[in-house]
């Protein structure tokens, strides 16, 4: 109870901090309000097109505004563009296209006509004039930001049709990793940004969607919780949330990396944000409609030793079939008096079965949507229906998403913005990964399984069971911008974001491994709601001097409630409740955090090339100890069009310097800061032991980060150009530190002690080599580096967590384990690790390197052909990390006749001795293994993929009554090259709790499946 009123307390206070912060910015906007009221007018429509200079061929999708007002449009396929309800008066027309340079145009506007406003845009690959949102208060023109912001505009760079949101963001901005966790249905992906800020804290990047700040971990796999049954009991995967947005409605994606730039998002974004930008309607435009089918089938490429399948799951061949459908034969045969025939083989010495669990899963999705604008309303609205087989025998994924984006424009200077969608997702997985009764584990174990056969009829008897997640997610956001005069802009946003999660786990009466029946149910809420208020005033000292003051306010506040049941002993067979089981037991569990703060900005803009940003955001949170007080995030940054002084050769392009310093932090655990009771009960009365410490001391983990950088535009705009130097310091790292038995408690607790580094660079140059009205050939590149170093354990000894080591001097979240010196030659091992020769940890253990990748290399490329036909390609590599193959050593430790182990087992078979084994072979393969062979099993993950290649072919206008078709044969992930190191299965197969965990290791999963897709998309 003193833990529960203390943490009272602090939610107290956060909200404390969120309503004097709000008030103080509402009544700042208030003061302003009062002194300009506009004055009514008469209005007037503008007219006109946009086209590219020299072809003269109209743009598509460019943003037209009138400068001053929330009056603009899109133009349509040919250009055209129609603004309603322009006061009269002078205006300026601003025009801002993807590919180009911004265009302007004065114009004087009479009540009652439509005046005439046609420009021409110049081709610029640097976008200087384009806007963005994310990381500043309000919009900013690119030339204004001194730091970097990943761009990924759907329209002008997506080719493919996408199959989820992870997919969409691989490999597409350099200092962005999303790694696939495995190739089960609904298996999400892990996204860092500029490698690790935190040992401790989740590492996902924060998620904002159209200005609503959403979930952005992993959802809870599904199981039952240790202690109550085995963990492995599942499908062992984690749904990410953000695969509940339908790619099609997407129309951008901001990124931005790091603290330099996340200053404004205060105590929650040391690991980056994301924010995701919707489609809206066209003012005055036509309903424009569109429909999209994709069909296309999953398959699951050979994966396991190199250039072999890895037998257990299919033979090379697959020349028997689907083993289900095998099984399902030979049962029939029995009931009608035959025998079951033995479906068992053995391949190259190898147990495996005869036919195949994997199957080519069918995947088929269909979407549609209609935008468009009435007066002042404009409308996007879209839904979409998908049905994806997996390439595992249960495994299969449904989802049904709607979307209704709505703008009111009011006023000439008040504009609403509501956006809502609803996502309904339904999984059934596959027992896999490391589940004792599970298909994968089982079938990887061949004989030696805990069903001590590798005849499919067994292992066909654990499919009875089911596994099924269903989510149902609700956003809803709404934005109010109000311009009372031209230099006074005001923003507020609220929003809420709710999914329902229910996990069912069923293997039920009479199942082969537990007879009596066992029922996991279990329902999570989650729940996150955003107030934002932003507001912004331009002044002007000078022709040639100006600026923007910004202030404002933000409250985010988080629930997770949670209840399951789990019962067993089920009086028969049926459709069983936890509360038909004989024995069953129940938990609950609630968390809420509040994170609120203010902030204020300043942007100093001279001669429209060199802008000095400068500003701070003071937070509060519930987490934080009561003896902590408010945290401040400063943030200041450079930015200089060099390019635009008289004294810069045209001939030398575009070119944009920058530099940036920013603070931001990653709030401890909900309930790190509160001293902790756990109930127990104690011959039959109710009673409680110590459990957490508590800390009232503790406070966020603080991240520094400084960069620089330019952006080019050379050779006529031909060739871009990015570079960003950065290094980030993470202060007040949040480690275990021991405390004193003399105070009663045991356990550790968490502190703010530690300290630790990420540097590296992120460049990308992409040219259009050739760029001619019919043939065109566009090739671009990406790489990052990171280097993660522990700077200071504070009063924390070395440590392991999560998989990975902790310690001054090493990377953080390191491999550590048992070095083999002479892995080839036929000897003793050498394991040896000689401290100043060896990188070895306090414990004597081999340190082989970081977790987390240290360079990401990318590149891409287009082809235009005659007739608007264009072929692109997209691969990734991936290199310099280690990460550790659990599935070998759950094998190996269980004497299992393993591949890596091939060459031993045929010596032994031959009459061989193990005197004739390679020292690595003499750790791995003797049986049982020695205690400390599991750790030698660390592997480099390097690995190439092509994540995607798509023939893109419009149709034009030849179906009927449609004003375009396209055809688009997209395959992804059907190229692969791995490290021969690696010597099993695919980086890309991990454990069950992937997204938000710190380490990666190999678990009994598979990996991610090469898709092969074909989309037809029309617009009437």
């Amino acid at each position: 109870m003193r833990g529960f009123r203390s943490y009272l307390r602090r939610e107290s206070r956060a909200w404390r901090v969120a309503s004097s912060s709000g008030f103080a910015a509402l009544g700042l906007a208030l003061a302003l309000l009062l002194v300009a009221t506009p004055a009514a007018a008469q209005t007037g429509t503008v007219q006109g097109t946009i086209v590219a200079a020299g072809s003269g061929l109209g743009i598509s999708g460019a943003q037209v505004s009138i400068v001053g007002t929330d009056i603009g449009t899109a133009t349509g396929r040919d250009g055209s563009f129609v603004l309603l309800n322009v006061p009269a008066g002078q205006h300026t027309v601003r025009a801002v296209a993807i590919g180009f340079k911004v265009g302007t145009l004065q114009l004087a506007v009479q009540g009652g006509q439509v005046t005439q406003a046609d420009l021409r845009l110049t081709r610029s690959v640097l976008e200087l004039d384009a806007v963005v949102v994310t990381g500043t208060a309000g919009q900013a023109r690119v030339r204004e930001v001194g730091n970097t912001i990943g761009q990924i505009d759907l329209q002008a760079t997506v080719k493919d049709p996408p199959q989820n949101v992870d997919q969409l963001l691989q490999a597409r901005v350099p200092g962005l990793q999303v790694m696939q966790s495995n190739g089960n249905a609904g298996a999400g992906a892990s996204i860092r940004l500029r490698g690790p800020v935190s040992t401790s804290q989740s590492n996902q990047p924060i998620i904002y969607i159209d200005g609503v700040r959403v979930r952005s971990e992993g959802y809870r796999r599904n199981g039952p919780p240790n202690g109550i049954d085995f963990i492995g009991r599942s499908g062992n995967i984690q749904s990410s949330p953000l695969n509940d947005i339908n790619p099609a409605d997407i129309e951008r994606i901001e990124v931005i990396k790091g603290s330099a730039a996340s200053t404004l998002y205060g105590t929650e974004a040391a690991a980056g944000v994301i924010q995701i930008f919707t489609k809206k309607g066209a003012r005055g435009g036509a309903p424009q409609w569109t429909a999209q089918v994709d069909q296309g089938f999953a398959r699951t490429l050979p994966f396991g030793t190199a250039g072999d399948d890895f037998v257990r799951l299919a033979p090379p061949d697959n020349s028997v079939g689907f083993c289900p459908d095998k099984v399902a034969e030979g049962l029939a045969q029995f009931e009608a008096g035959g025998t079951l025939p033995d479906l068992s083989t053995t391949i190259n010495g190898v147990g495996a079965p005869a036919c195949s669990w994997l199957r080519n899963g069918w995947r088929q999705k269909y979407s549609g949507s209609v935008s468009g604008g009435v007066g002042d309303f404009q409308y996007f609205l879209a839904g979409g229906y998908e049905d994806n087989e997996g390439t595992l025998p249960m495994d299969q994924e449904q989802k049904v998403t709607t979307r209704g984006n709505f703008t009111f424009s009011i006023l000439d200077n008040l504009r609403v913005d509501w956006n809502t969608s609803f996502t309904n997702f339904d999984v059934f997985n596959t027992p896999a990964g490391n589940n004792a009764q599970g298909l994968t584990l089982n079938a990887f174990r061949a004989e030696r399984n805990y069903r001590q056969s590798n005849n499919p009829y067994v292992i066909d008897s654990l499919l009875n069971q089911e596994i099924t997640t269903e989510i149902n997610r609700f956003i809803s956001g709404g934005t109010v911008y109000y311009t009372p005069v031209s230099w006074f802009s005001n923003r507020v946003t609220i929003g809420w974001d709710q999914a329902q999660q229910e996990n069912r786990n069923l293997r039920p009466f009479g199942f082969v491994s537990a007879p009596e029946g066992r029922l996991f149910d279990e329902q999570i809420s989650f729940t996150t709601l955003t107030f934002d208020y932003v507001g912004n005033v331009d002044y002007r000292a000078s022709d040639e001097f100006n600026g923007t003051f910004s202030f404002g306010g933000q409250s985010i506040t988080t629930e997770e409630n949670r209840i399951f049941g789990w019962g067993r002993g089920f009086p028969g067979p049926g459709a069983p409740t936890v509360t038909n089981a004989a024995t069953f037991i129940s938990q609950e569990d609630r968390i809420r955090v509040v994170n609120a703060g203010f902030f204020f900005q300043n942007v100093f803009k001279f001669r429209d090339r060199w802008f000095l940003t400068g500003g701070i955001r003071v937070d509060g949170n519930s987490a934080f100890g009561s003896d902590l007080g408010l945290q401040a995030y400063p943030k200041a940054s450079l930015s200089y069009v060099i390019s635009d002084e008289s004294f810069w050769p045209a001939s030398l392009g575009e070119v944009k310097l920058r530099g940036a310093l920013g603070w931001s932090g990653r709030a401890p655990g909900a309930f790190d800061a509160v001293r902790t009771w756990e109930a127990v009960p104690f011959a039959g009365d109710p009673a409680f032991v110590p459990d957490n410490p508590g800390n009232p001391e503790i406070g966020p983990e603080r991240t520094r980060e400084i960069e620089f950088g330019l952006d080019a535009a050379l050779v006529n705009s031909r060739v871009s150009v990015e570079f960003t130097w950065y290094n980030q310091k993470t202060t007040d790292a949040l480690f275990s530190v021991r405390q004193a038995p003399s105070n009663g408690i045991l356990t550790s607790r968490t502190a703010n002690v530690g300290a630790i580094r990420n540097a590296g660079i992120e460049a990308s140059v992409n040219a259009a080599i050739i760029d001619s009205p019919n043939w065109g050939f566009d090739l671009g590149t990406n790489v990052y580096t990171n280097k993660s170093l522990v700077l200071d354990l504070g009063e924390a000894v070395p440590f392991g967590a999560g998989g990975g080591w902790v310690e001054e001097g090493f990377p953080v979240m390191g491999a550590d384990g048992l070095v083999i010196k002479n892995p080839n030659q036929v000897a003793e091992p050498d394991s040896l690790c000689i401290v100043g020769v060896d990188p070895c940890n306090a414990s004597g253990n081999y340190i082989f390197g970081p977790q987390q990748p240290e360079i990401i290399w990318g590149i891409n490329g287009t082809v235009r052909f005659p007739k608007g036909i264009t072929l692109s390609a997209r691969g990734e590599y991936q290199g310099g990390a280690w990460i550790f193959d659990s599935a070998a050593d759950n094998a190996l430790s269980r004497s299992v006749i393993w591949p890596l182990c091939a060459n031993a087992e045929a010596i032994l078979a031959g009459g061989g001795t193990v005197d004739q084994f390679t020292a690595r072979e003499r750790v791995e393969c003797q049986t049982p293994i020695s205690s400390r062979a599991d750790d030698a099993l660390w592997f480099p993950q390097d690995f190439f993929k092509l994540r995607d290649i798509t023939l893109t072919i419009p149709f034009g206008t030849l179906i009927p009554r449609t004003q375009s078709a396209t055809l688009s044969l997209s395959a992804q992930n059907f190229v692969r090259w791995i490290n021969s190191d690696l010597r099993m299965f695919d980086p890309e197969m991990s454990s069950r709790n992937s997204l938000d965990e710190q380490n990666r290791e190999i678990s009994e999963h598979i990996p991610p499946p090469a898709v092969f897709t074909a989309s037809l998309r029309i617009t009437f």
